[in-house]
């Protein structure tokens, strides 16, 4: 059977989640996700690994942690080895934006050193697995039933196949939506997936192939696609999202327009509101004027001992600003380089994270050592509210990634009033509307393969945004890129910045969230019932 009526309650599968455990996009479109749904009365359940997050006085409280006695789980698991490995479960109890926490954390050190490591994606194989059996356990210990199962990227996927056949196994359909963020996954043999390791039950059931619904065993679907676990995980759920139209068609292409019917796009939205950083720009300098909070925000970070950082602004009365993990995929070489070829009075800050990858950030840290006074690298984490200063005092954002799915950071520096320049793959051009073809645009596209372009584009848009805020008409006569010369001479962009702010607010807020949302639920419902036919 499958479960009948309105969707009321769902279960929300994930390995990052604001505020509680985030390396990059992932964990603030999902907590999104999750506040959307309780604003509009769903019953939520999250379950995410500890990520020894308990261990923590901090978040036991700011979480309202505390242990559930009733679930303790032990047993083996067999290697391909033929050896047997012990493993022991226990979760945790807490809320979130009023949401149910399920949290597993291990009772053993073997497992503790993979569920409750403190860095979310070490040992990622080991955690995924162990997240999986967790789940399946719960599952067997308590008589419970989401309207809808939600996985969010593979680490999660596998847990939400493993429900979703499991559930299937009882005679329920439960729909499972899977969320493919990025493409990331590795690929095992079937042993990894299986009941002697992570405990997904090799059974017939129903997979959607080619149009019908075929019944195949697990193992036979996990080897039909190499072991690869987004892969089956594509195939095992019964409804596909992916956070951009230009993703979802790359996803499309690794299997076909078959696949098309089941799939679905949630674009992520944004709660970063420019209101409310005008009011944090008032408290915090005793102005909002933005080149004032420009100089007061570069002066707070490249001063403040506690922040690890590495170049310096001191020549530059302009500033392009961008940000995310020190990886090849976002970029900021380029965006560095290109400074060779814009006004010195411009300058970049790049407020980095790091993920490990040192020959990558060795590479940035001379580029930007190498242009002393004009570039700077924050390397430590900062607080929210300083990234947000940052943000809405740049002259633009910048994301220059070479790949990218979405990028949510183009519309929270559009929700703050900042324009963007974003390198012309993946969802980035579907984040912003084209100056170069819109008088009311929010930013524009640019090759990353041209950096002389790259610069001359960078730079006419920094002049542009002195020309609306201070009325800098001197600066005209500096813009090189010839269209965005002749929208300020042809005075057809009055306000860039709220042309900014008016996209997002048509685009990428809560209301369209909630939509998408349960238009792609609702698809799940549909396949899940084909399912059961």
């Amino acid at each position: 059977m499958i479960n009948s009526g309105m969707i009321k309650s769902v279960w929300v599968i994930t390995f990052e989640l604001d505020e509680f455990a985030r390396v990059g996009g992932l964990g603030k479109a999902v907590s999104l996700f999750i506040k959307t749904l309780i604003k509009n009365g769903l019953k939520v359940t999250i379950f995410i690994p500890s990520h020894g997050r308990h261990l923590s006085e901090e978040y036991s409280r700011k979480f309202n942690l505390r242990s559930l006695s009733n679930f303790s789980v032990s047993g083996f698991r067999k290697g391909l080895d033929g050896n047997r490995y012990h493993y022991s479960i226990g979760a945790e109890e807490g809320f979130y934006y009023g949401a149910r926490l399920i949290i597993f954390k291990g009772l053993d050190y073997e497992t503790g050193k993979f569920l409750d490591s403190w860095e979310i994606y070490k040992d990622l194989p080991e955690k995924a697995c162990l997240f999986s059996r967790s789940l399946r356990h719960w599952v067997e210990y308590f008589d419970e039933l989401p309207d809808v199962i939600h996985s969010n990227d593979w680490a999660s996927g596998l847990a939400g196949s493993l429900l979703k056949i499991y559930f299937e196994m009882k005679g329920v359909k439960v729909p499972h939506l899977h969320s493919i963020h990025l493409l990331s996954s590795p690929s095992f043999p079937w042993h990894y997936a299986s009941e002697d390791w992570c405990g997904i039950p090799n059974v017939p059931h129903k997979i959607w192939l080619s149009n019908k619904h075929e019944t195949l065993y697990t193992e036979h679907l996990w080897d039909s696609t190499y072991g690869n676990v987004d892969n089956f995980t594509v195939l095992e759920s019964d409804a596909l999202a992916s956070n951009s139209y230009s993703y979802l068609n790359e996803i499309l292409s690794r299997f076909g327009k078959w696949l098309e019917p089941k799939t679905c796009v949630i674009y992520n939205v944004t709660d970063w509101d420019v209101s409310s950083i005008i009011d944090l720009a008032l408290r915090k300098v005793g102005n909002a004027s933005r080149n004032v909070v420009r100089n007061y925000i570069t002066n707070y970070i490249l001063s403040n001992a506690n922040v690890v950082k590495l170049g310096s602004l001191n020549r530059c009365e302009f500033l392009i600003v961008s940000s995310g993990r020190i990886t090849w995929q976002k970029g900021f070489d380029i965006l560095i380089k290109s400074l060779d070829y814009m006004d010195s009075r411009i300058g970049v800050l790049i407020a980095g994270i790091r993920i490990g990858d040192k020959d990558f950030e060795g590479l940035i840290s001379k580029l930007v050592e190498e242009r002393w006074g004009r570039a700077a690298l924050i390397l430590s984490g900062i607080d929210e509210w300083v990234i947000k200063l940052l943000v809405y005092s740049a002259n633009v954002y910048a994301a220059l990634s070479r790949y990218e799915p979405f990028g949510i950071v183009s519309i929270e520096a559009q929700a703050l009033g900042t324009p963007v320049v974003v390198s012309n793959v993946g969802g980035l051009p579907e984040t912003l509307l084209d100056l170069k073809h819109n008088a009311d645009g929010s930013g524009t596209c640019v090759s990353i393969d041209d950096i002389r372009g790259v610069a001359e584009t960078l730079e006419s848009m920094v002049f542009l945004t002195e020309v609306v805020d201070r009325g800098r008409r001197d600066l005209i006569k500096d813009i090189r890129t010839g269209w965005v010369k002749d929208l300020i001479i042809s005075d057809r962009v009055r306000d860039i910045r709220m042309n900014a702010i008016n996209w997002v607010n048509s685009k990428f807020r809560e209301g369209n969230l909630w939509s998408t949302l349960m238009s792609c639920y609702e698809k799940a419902r549909l396949y899940a019932f084909y399912r059961s036919l």
